[in-house]
């Protein structure tokens, strides 16, 4: 018998996950459309983290 152990997302699950994602990127490109040099140096600090 076999078992699961972790069972994938449903669709609408994946759905809500596309969106927010989408919502995300719109967003970010929108900053940086708006902001410029800026958004991209503050989202860079942002996504690296404390690798200094």
């Amino acid at each position: 018998m076999i078992e699961y152990l972790k069972k994938g997302a449903d669709e609408a699950e994946t759905g809500e996950a596309d969106r927010k994602v989408r919502q995300t990127v719109e967003s970010i490109l929108e900053d940086v459309t708006a902001r410029g040099d800026a958004a991209v140096r503050e989202l860079s600090e942002k996504f690296r983290g404390d690798r200094d």
